[in-house]
């Protein structure tokens, strides 16, 4: 099983975002969370700005052909989120979470409202065990996500 991870910024990160067009000066994220009413223009912009990179290397890894004909992203759970799911209050439930490849074991095109209190690790066990991680549990998991397995 290959696995990797990219974090683009810790929560409670305060390094400015530098890149290219994004904006005029650098600015914080930590601090925009924290000003969402004054800065939401901006935080729209980081998210689209994340959104599209995230849909970029989606299309390269569709477009890399394996050996057996399938894609890297059939081969490949990619799974874009976040710790928080509000910056502003640093609360840890309704978290923004997507996920796209997974070779036909991900039930696609849904919007999935998990209970309160349901860990994120559940999720982490469920996609350990889709792509054929034999564990028990993961973390403070309590279980699998049923609704996101084919």
């Amino acid at each position: 099983t290959n696995v990797a991870t990219f974090m683009v910024g810790p929560e409670r990160w305060d390094t400015p975002y530098l890149f290219d067009g994004l904006f005029d000066k650098p600015m914080s994220h930590h601090g925009m969370s924290h000003n969402q009413t004054k800065m939401i223009e901006q935080l729209l912009k980081v998210d689209r700005f994340h959104m599209e990179q995230y849909a970029y290397l989606l299309e390269k890894m569709e477009g890399v052909i394996e050996a057996d004909g399938s894609t890297l992203l059939d081969n490949t759970l990619f799974t874009y989120g976040s710790g928080l799911g509000d910056g502003s209050t640093h609360q840890y439930n309704d978290l923004p979470i997507i996920m796209a490849g997974g070779g036909n074991r991900v039930k696609t095109g849904q919007h999935i409202n998990m209970p309160e209190g349901t860990p994120l690790a559940n999720l982490w066990l469920t996609q350990a065990r889709m792509m054929g991680v034999k564990m028990k549990r993961f973390a403070d998991s309590t279980g699998e996500i049923a609704a996101v397995k084919v």
